[in-house]
């Protein structure tokens, strides 16, 4: 069984010989996950008074003091959503920052891996990527007060990520992955009601044209999410990527998709990899492979991208790799 036949079983129940893995550890991995270049920042960061700014490719300004490193967005290009056809997206669909990605594919193909291939969308959300370019603030008010006016907004940004899934799949992606989080730690960011006028349609849109294009439909979130799963799951997604579960429950979750949407996890980020034992970690791992694993498919093995920022240990990640990649057997 090669990566990609295990991954494509994984996601489509149909019986791996074990999970798939993207793990640090060294070991064999499934998934080449392929991220592409951006366009430049308008300006990079440059002394503002006491303080430092920054004008990202999106026409967002940040600012950022000895307080406060990471930066924080100040202003937005859209401050009207009134006005929003006049705004301009930035380049991000450029054949050029494709090439990359397509390279490292026929690499993959030419040295005998035959690896799944997951391209990240550069217009990867529809939620986030538009109250980034309008402030939340300013979006949490135009579902009431301009509701067409944010609709057009949202599509135009579906519109690109269209474009973005059929570029994917042109240059060989096996799967198209965007990030949109929808959850506060234990709510919905906005009613679910909201969410179907807004958002639902044009989920449904896009995952339908990726599967006409012969991809897989991936999504990150994170949050409390749980009400939202079967409504991904009638819109086509197949796969969740999640960093936590245990403000949802492995069992629910289990009870609202499992079976029918496939999970890529690390162990929960916030709870277990922070406050347990290894002992702890590794009965987590079976415990997922008992609830959201357990589908003839339905997991797929990571790690948190920047464990130290979260305060993960290397003792509790080698711990977590080795019980995922110990107990990811299915028997035969």
């Amino acid at each position: 069984m090669t990566s990609c036949e295990r991954v494509k079983k994984a996601i489509h129940f149909q019986g791996p010989d074990r999970i798939p893995h993207l793990l640090p550890d060294g070991r064999e991995n499934d998934i080449l996950w392929l991220w592409l270049r951006r366009p430049p920042e308008r300006q990079p960061w440059t002394q503002y008074g006491d303080r430092e700014r920054r004008i990202d490719e999106w026409g967002v300004v940040w600012e950022k003091s000895e307080r406060n490193s990471m930066g924080e967005a100040v202003v937005w290009p859209i401050p009207d959503v009134e006005r929003q056809a006049e705004y301009e997206f930035p380049d991000m669909n450029n054949p050029e920052y494709y090439e990359e990605a397509r390279l490292n594919i026929e690499f993959s193909k030419g040295n005998g891996e035959v690896k799944y291939c997951l391209g990240v969308m550069p217009f990867s959300a529809l939620n986030e990527g538009t109250h980034c370019i309008m402030g939340l603030q300013a979006m949490f008010a135009a579902y009431y007060e301009h509701a067409n006016d944010l609709k057009a907004l949202i599509a135009r940004m579906a519109e690109k990520q269209r474009e973005s899934i059929r570029m994917l799949a042109d240059i060989g992606c096996h799967g198209v992955m965007g990030y949109d989080d929808w959850g506060l730690q234990d709510r919905l960011m906005i009613g679910l009601d909201l969410f179907e006028e807004f958002f639902l349609p044009l989920y449904r849109e896009n995952w339908r044209f990726a599967h006409e294009l012969g991809t897989d439909a991936w999504l990150h979130s994170c949050g409390h999410i749980i009400e939202l799963l079967p409504l991904f799951i009638d819109a086509g997604l197949n796969v969740i990527q999640m960093d936590q579960q245990e403000n949802m429950g492995l069992e629910n979750l289990d009870r609202a998709a499992g079976g029918r949407l496939a999970f890529w996890c690390p162990i929960d980020i916030q709870q277990t990899m922070v406050r347990g034992t290894v002992d702890d970690i590794r009965r987590y791992v079976r415990r997922m492979m008992a609830t959201i694993g357990n589908h003839r498919g339905g997991l797929i093995s990571m790690a948190y991208s920047t464990p130290q920022a979260v305060g993960h240990t290397q003792e509790k990640t080698d711990a977590m790799c080795a019980a995922f990649r110990e107990y990811g057997v299915y028997e035969k």
